[in-house]
């Protein structure tokens, strides 16, 4: 659970809006993506539309074959924007307060209410199935934040714990088998665990650690197995920032096909692209400081950015913004 302080950003017409989002999605779904590679060269990123300027309190944005999936914590409901760039609610749950949304390849969807604490699983029309609140050990599925999927569905989760610098280490990594629905924990101890990664081929799975200001790698050992971890980026080494957020830390995580993965810096307005082996590359600077996470086009040309103007506002008002990405070799 997160938010964002940041200036206004120009809303361009929406004519415009809708021509850069059907663009960019008619490649997202036609496109397949490349084998993971060794660490590659640097990308560009080029503000482009803003896709929903009234988004509220934006996280965890999954591109569909319609268009593109969102959560709005505040309002209790997933939102599609679709690709002609009209909007709709298609779920919606009075105290979930949904943090992220995942395809299930074979068909429908997790959710992940982080106010609710509980995971839903949806049909393929968005109808809830089935609810998850706590795992195998007993444990409620506290304050569930991002979510990764491997091949076959499985959703690996962040159950984070409470947001305050002074609270314990209960940040913990929660699995489900889509097969079999048991859910048991399978990492604990972890400084507000955030955004989550599966890397199946890398065999590891990347997870935020949000308030110790880095991203820790652990092993994948087997399905819904993980070994002990080691850091994988610490943002201490990453440029410092004017006026930095006291609560900042890495968030929302996606790879890039050549194996670069981009980073949400969740209240310092930025993003950080790392290399596959956890070499900074560059960072894109953002207009609004509460940046929660990105999906990124098949095509590997667009990003969708998700963030918040400001994260104590009433209305926990922001934004969805489509960011042009050039690589270097283009």
């Amino acid at each position: 659970m997160h938010s964002s302080e940041i200036e206004a950003i120009g809303r361009p017409t929406r004519t415009w809006t809708r021509i850069v989002f059907r663009a960019a999605l008619a490649t997202a779904c036609a496109c397949g993506i490349a084998n993971v590679a060794a660490e590659t060269s640097h990308k560009t990123f080029t503000p482009d539309a803003i896709i929903n300027p009234n988004a509220f309190y934006p996280e965890g944005p999954q591109l569909i074959d319609e268009g593109l999936l969102v959560a709005e914590m505040p309002r209790d409901r997933i939102v599609l924007i679709a690709n002609s760039g009209e909007r709709k609610t298609v779920w919606q749950a009075d105290g979930c307060g949904p943090t992220s949304i995942k395809r299930i390849p074979a068909g429908g969807y997790w959710v992940l209410c982080h106010l609710g604490a509980y995971v839903a699983r949806l049909d393929p029309t968005f109808q809830t199935m089935q609810r998850f609140a706590q795992t195998t050990s007993g444990r409620r599925i506290t304050w569930p934040n991002d979510a990764s999927l491997d091949s076959t569905g499985n959703i690996y989760l962040s159950s984070s714990g409470l947001f305050s610098l002074q609270a314990p280490a209960e940040g913990r990594v929660v699995f489900i088998d889509v097969a079999t629905g048991i859910a048991s924990d399978i990492a604990s101890g972890i400084r507000y665990s955030n955004g989550v990664l599966v890397q199946e081929k890398l065999k590891r799975v990347l997870v935020s650690e949000h308030l110790n200001r880095r991203i820790l790698a652990f092993p994948l050992l087997d399905k819904g197995k993980l070994g002990p971890s080691t850091t994988f980026f610490d943002f201490r080494n990453a440029p410092t920032v004017p006026d930095a957020y006291e609560q900042s830390g890495p968030d929302g995580m996606a790879q890039f096909a050549d194996g670069d993965i981009a980073v949400a810096d969740y209240g310092n307005g930025r993003i950080l692209l790392l290399s596959t082996a956890g070499r900074f590359l560059t960072q894109i600077s953002l207009k609004y400081r509460f940046v929660t996470n990105l999906a990124i086009v098949r095509d590997q040309r667009t990003i969708f950015v998700t963030m918040t103007r400001d994260n104590s506002s009433q209305e926990l008002d922001g934004v969805v913004q489509a960011f042009k990405v050039t690589s270097a070799k283009e």
